[in-house]
């Protein structure tokens, strides 16, 4: 993965049993911390969380978080080939979600996806949630390295042209530094399914007004209408922990006929 560099801080956090002790070492650093007092999750586990000191760009490293049971038990758990960059996310309706495969010349972009070993790549699943949640309820494309299967992957499943290609871009342009490039996006989705309620009432919309779907070629059968803020809930607000550089958005299409007034 590419977690966010210097100046900023970078966010790591995980789940645990209540109020328990939880160590983090990233090189000669580190990090003490406890778990929360109130379970957030159905397995009963809270939160822990430690802001890492600013890292420069670069890799790999490795993150190693330890946590003593009330067994005495030592468990660690490690994450490998960590990177330290520049963090996108890449929201939006279809035309961010529209894949490299489905693009002019997006057969080249595959071939040479390999060349480009420090960016990062990473697609959440299409779930909506009916209120905010900490964890994704699906991801369709796990952490991943560029190459033809991780670039190239299924029509609109995953990534993003629009993403790939502008991260790409700036990774080329900074001189190579590592870019993690998220991808949250659900075509022909309106604004209001990607916002949380306080928004949406300051322009007087409800939360419970429920939003057609326009399917542009995914399995959506499921459903054709969903809830305000259902989007934001589920494929957002799960990454409100992480610290990133920016984001790009791509879409505006569904309110073309929708709240158009009150899109501004």
């Amino acid at each position: 993965m590419v977690l966010q560099r210097a100046p900023k801080r970078a966010i790591v956090w995980g789940f645990s049993d209540t109020n328990r002790h939880v160590t983090l070492e990233i090189g000669s650093q580190l990090y003490q911390t406890k778990s929360g007092l109130h379970p957030v999750n159905e397995f009963g586990e809270s939160i822990w969380s430690v802001t890492l000191d600013p890292q420069p760009d670069g890799g790999p490293n490795q993150i190693h978080v330890h946590q003593t049971l009330p067994n005495g038990t030592l468990v660690t758990l490690t994450l490998n080939d960590v990177y330290f960059g520049d963090v996108w996310i890449c929201s939006g309706q279809s035309n961010m979600q529209m894949t490299v495969r489905d693009i002019f010349n997006g057969s080249i972009e595959i071939a040479n996806a390999d060349k480009y070993p420090k960016i990062r790549l990473f697609t959440a699943a299409l779930k909506p949630s009916a209120a905010p949640i900490e964890e994704l309820l699906g991801i369709e494309q796990n952490w991943s390295i560029p190459s033809a299967d991780s670039v190239g992957g299924q029509s609109w499943t995953y990534i993003s042209a629009v993403c790939w290609l502008y991260g790409r871009m700036i990774h080329e342009a900074l001189g190579g530094i590592p870019i993690g490039l998220i991808v949250t996006s659900w075509g022909g989705t309106a604004i209001e399914l990607w916002m949380p309620p306080e928004p949406l009432h300051e322009c007087g919309i409800s939360s419970d007004e429920r939003v057609p779907l326009q399917p542009y070629n995914e399995p959506l059968g499921i459903r054709d209408t969903l809830n305000n803020s259902n989007l934001y809930n589920a494929m957002i607000y799960p990454f409100t922990r992480m610290v990133i550089y920016g984001s790009i958005w791509y879409q505006g299409e569904s309110n073309a006929d929708y709240n158009r007034d009150k899109y501004t």
